[in-house]
């Protein structure tokens, strides 16, 4: 429902987001997606908050593409994975089974991975491609800042006693499953932590 302004998300959308899940091309998952990332986005969007009930979701707006320098990413990235599509090893696999490179940015598209709406057949337009498939990914990251939320020793600027150690506090997600980088920040602080704590360390 974030790829949609919050205005439109409306209960009817949602259940029409439902129907087209139980659609799917049921080739679109005999194998998988190669996606393609657009590291360190410049466009921005907006959290607003609608109540003051910790329970309700805010409203975000996530403006993808917004910066047509990430769109540019975009379109660098899925021609980077066409030459990979054609390449001799990955070309029997395809070829064998009749798929185009065309049919297979369609099949994309038709997989509904998000509710904008879609402009199948057009794929001769990259931009267009990007703009109809753009999610975000699981693993959420920059929501607290360094130096505008958190300082470089994750205190919360502002206020005592409190640090975020979390994925929130990347840049940029790591290109893995951040577990380990968040586990590893969270066991050094801990240390950090105990030790100035005891009097052992300096004051972090």
């Amino acid at each position: 429902m974030s790829t949609i302004p919050p205005a439109e998300r409306t209960e009817e959308a949602i259940q029409a987001y439902r129907a087209m899940k139980q659609d799917l091309p049921f080739e679109a998952f005999m194998g998988g997606f190669i996606l393609g990332k657009v590291a360190k986005p410049m466009s921005t969007g907006h959290l607003k908050l609608n109540t003051t009930n910790i329970d309700d979701n805010p409203s975000v707006t996530y403006n993808y593409f917004s910066h047509p320098n990430d769109l540019r990413k975009c379109v660098k990235s899925i021609q980077m994975i066409k030459k990979m599509v054609k390449s001799k090893r990955l070309a029997e696999y395809i070829n064998s089974d009749g798929l185009t490179m065309e049919k297979l940015l369609n099949m994309s598209v038709q997989a509904n991975v998000n509710l904008i709406p879609k402009h199948t057949n057009d794929i001769q337009s990259l931009e267009q491609f990007c703009k109809d498939t753009v999610v975000t990914m699981w693993h959420y990251h920059g929501g607290c800042h360094m130096g505008k939320v958190v300082g470089p020793d994750y205190r919360v600027l502002g206020v005592d006693s409190l640090r975020v150690i979390d994925g929130s506090t990347f840049d940029e997600s790591p290109g893995t499953n951040p577990q380990a980088t968040v586990m590893m920040m969270g066991r050094y602080m801990g240390v950090k932590i105990l030790m100035e704590r005891l009097g052992e360390g300096p004051n972090v």
